[in-house]
């Protein structure tokens, strides 16, 4: 947030931290429009943080006005969704393909991931200019600066954000508690959600609560790029298991032979990330 934000009331931190994220979607829609590298990935960070800072004081609002930009936000990010996963799945197959694979059926798969990520990006793009996210940053602008909140909101943030802060890092402690290298991919994907929404409430109370905050920010950020790599694993395993059964239904068994092996590789990466999960999480 910047500076020391002890003596604000939780009601002028929801104000700022809604101005300030209002300014990051903005800044990220205007990559868009500029058509900058990692513009829409972008978009759906800004909207993320939104929604965690929304959830984070989700006791505070009155009315329905933080539920509906909530679901205003989360469409938006979902929209940009598919192309910012095709991006990554594209990578990893350049990143782990070896000579080993028939470099024709690599350049094939990687040419039907351009396609598709092409044809997403331009929907996502289309939909990140598009009227409903104006009204909707024209909505946060608003809302930002005279947000309608309970009198509950007038306590100080020194007094509410520890508990605030804790029940996050409760309900990631339990989930992530839970985790076995055995354990379903699902389930280690709402460990990554969990820390992330850790993270950024540490960070959104890092100006009232300090080092303590920072820490715990800088432990959540660590859990979550692990576990984005494996959910990253997880996506582009799935992507090319649908491709390889393209392939066999138009009669391809040597493509799908290469998607088969390049699936594997991607599902045996996953075993060194949760391990590494785990050790770092249960350290002493």
């Amino acid at each position: 947030m910047g500076g020391r934000l002890e003596g604000l009331s939780v009601g002028e931190l929801v104000g700022v931290a809604l101005a300030k994220g209002s300014g990051r979607l903005a800044g990220a829609v205007g990559m868009v429009e500029r058509g900058e590298d990692d513009a829409l990935h972008q978009v759906r960070v800004s909207c993320r943080r939104l929604r965690s800072d929304l959830k984070l004081f989700r006791t505070f609002p009155a009315g329905e006005w933080a539920t509906e930009l909530r679901a205003d936000l989360a469409g938006l990010a979902q929209a940009c969704g598919e192309a910012r996963d095709l991006e990554v799945i594209a990578a990893l197959v350049r990143e782990t393909a070896t000579s080993e694979d028939n470099p024709e059926h690599v350049d094939t798969i990687l040419t039907k991931l351009t396609v598709q990520l092409e044809r997403a990006a331009a929907r996502s793009a289309e939909v990140v200019l598009g009227e409903q996210t104006r009204d909707l940053l024209t909505t946060l602008e608003a809302i930002a600066a005279a947000p309608d909140l309970k009198p509950t909101a007038a306590q100080p943030c020194s007094e509410v954000l520890p508990q605030l802060l804790h029940t996050a890092t409760v309900k990631l402690e339990d989930a992530a508690g839970k985790l076995k290298p055995w354990t379903p991919d699902d389930d280690w994907h709402e460990v990554r959600l969990l820390a992330k929404r850790v993270r950024y409430a540490a960070d959104t109370s890092a100006g009232v609560l300090g080092a303590e905050a920072k820490t715990t920010a800088a432990h959540a950020a660590t859990y979550q790029e692990l576990l984005g790599q494996h959910q990253d694993h997880c996506a582009a395993a799935d992507a090319l298991t649908a491709m390889a059964a393209d392939a066999a239904a138009q009669d391809d068994p040597e493509l799908s032979f290469t998607l088969g092996r390049l699936t594997e590789r991607h599902r045996a990466a996953r075993k060194p990330l949760r391990e590494q999960f785990l050790s770092l999480y249960h350290r002493p």
